[in-house]
């Protein structure tokens, strides 16, 4: 910590460990967060015994959970002192008023699933994992990209997915120069960051939603609605979701992230050296063009992923002489998507 400063470690921590590593890691070998997730523990035992209102789930979905996860990223990306131990500490624990309300509200677990932001965005991302758990806690095999095609349809599952996508974006155009141009003497103001983040989640939001209504509409099959079909194919985005949060985030972790080697040595920024690597510097080892590379192959992988989990849907949602048909207008979303993230990357 005395190398980069309190607030670096601070950041260190929560930002590149709990938002970046814990995710990432977790499609990858299924959901750790489920084992480390600190409010879960905290749930079950202040409020335990308290009846599971499983009709709430049913009835608001993961909207609340939507809503808190768009708090969480403003705080990140929007709040001016967001890295501050002070900022984190009143966030952390309004945070965690707020799940034990949910739990009492809505029970242990069910209060989790419906208003505790990162179990809801853990698993999804986890949901790409070849690994997961069986009935009596087995790690078993089921193969990449599987448990996402059987992912429950929540209310709001769709605003949280575009909201995952919609946060990274804003993230990386908020970066670039384009951005402060257009925003002027606004630049930095917390109204107008507000404004474009909202702005820019809606702006995706709306393109999925109007290549849910061509895919009905090229389908010309009656008793289907753009919502219902946007509904089925939020778990598509996912993949998309975790591509861009990967290249937009890459070097954070790669580079930032081994000045946690430091922070395990001095945790509390005491001048401690416990392991013998609180004087590690950040190694810079891999070349500009490398991470550039890296990132358009993670980009194109995880649309890839998508245009793959949403054919297989079209085959269940549409009839087998549509279903083909269906997917143009989300391979056209697809594209478009992909041109954003590496617009973004090569702009910022």
């Amino acid at each position: 910590c005395s190398l980069v400063g309190s607030e670096m470690c601070i950041r260190d921590r929560v930002w590149v460990v709990f938002w970046l590593v814990v995710p990432f890691t977790g499609a990858l070998v299924g959901n750790v967060y489920a084992d480390l997730n600190p409010w879960r523990g905290l749930s079950s035992v202040l409020m335990a015994g308290g009846e599971e209102r499983a009709d709430l789930l049913s009835r608001w979905g993961v909207l609340p959970a939507g809503a808190a996860f768009f708090a969480f990223t403003w705080l990140e990306l929007v709040w001016p002192d967001s890295s501050s131990p002070r900022t984190l500490a009143v966030a952390a624990l309004v945070y965690t008023l707020y799940v034990l309300a949910m739990a009492a509200w809505a029970g242990p677990v069910t209060g989790l699933q419906v208003g505790e932001a990162f179990t809801t965005y853990n698993r999804l991302v986890s949901a790409i994992s070849p690994l997961g758990r069986s009935g009596d806690g087995r790690v078993v095999w089921r193969g990449w990209l599987r448990a996402l095609s059987v992912v429950p349809r929540w209310r709001g599952l769709t605003v949280f997915v575009i909201l995952m996508i919609g946060t990274v974006s804003y993230d990386g155009l908020s970066g670039t120069s384009w951005w402060r141009d257009l925003l002027g003497q606004a630049s930095g103001e917390i109204w107008a960051e507000t404004l474009g983040m909202v702005v820019i989640s809606g702006l995706i939001g709306a393109a999925y939603w109007g290549a849910s209504w061509a895919a009905v509409a090229l389908t010309g099959e009656s008793g289907l609605r753009a919502g219902a079909v946007a509904a089925s194919f939020a778990h598509t985005l996912v993949p998309i979701a975790l591509a861009y949060a990967v290249a937009h985030y890459f070097t954070l972790v790669l580079f930032e992230g081994q000045l946690l080697l430091a922070t395990i040595s001095d945790p509390f920024g005491q001048g401690w050296d416990l392991f013998g690597t609180a004087g590690r510097d950040i190694q810079y080892w891999l070349s500009v063009e490398a991470v550039w590379y890296v990132q358009l192959v993670v980009i194109l992988a995880g649309h890839v992923a998508g245009v793959v989990l949403a054919h297989d849907r079209a085959l269940v949602e549409f009839s087998e002489k549509t279903a083909v048909r269906s997917q143009y207008a989300m391979l056209v979303l697809m594209v478009l998507l992909t041109s954003l993230g590496l617009t973004i990357l090569a702009a910022g």
